[in-house]
């Protein structure tokens, strides 16, 4: 049986969760999962979504019973340890790392670039 109050409780519970994960301050569930993107894992964005289009149903008192309260709650462990499950700072230093690798690359690429250019030019 679906419950309301339950239902806002546990919406509250997997915002916080995303809110932790990922930072910012999202004022609904469907922003907190913007935020996360892509960076949380596949089948909790499912989840999300499912809770989203939920959000949607349990607004009008006639289509709210359309919605199962055992696969939501489902959908809401799905979503809460997904969420617990992504490292951000982990994920902050894989970004760090790519950038200054391609920095690197950048810079070596230009020295070859002025040394090929100063020997072709007799500079060298």
């Amino acid at each position: 049986m679906f419950q309301e109050d339950q239902f806002n409780n546990r919406v509250a519970e997997a915002t916080k969760a995303l809110k932790t994960a990922f930072g910012g301050n999202p004022k609904s569930l469907e922003q907190a999962l913007k935020r996360a993107g892509r960076r949380l894992p596949r089948r909790a964005r499912k989840a999300g979504a499912e809770i989203v289009a939920a959000q949607m149903l349990s607004a009008n008192p006639k289509l709210h019973q359309q919605l199962d309260a055992s696969r939501l709650e489902r959908d809401f462990d799905k979503l809460i340890s997904g969420a617990g499950r992504v490292d951000a700072k982990a994920l902050r230093q894989k970004w760090l790392v790519g950038a200054l690798a391609s920095f690197a690359f950048n810079l070596l690429l230009l020295i070859t670039l002025l040394v090929v250019v100063a020997l072709w030019r007799g500079w060298l």
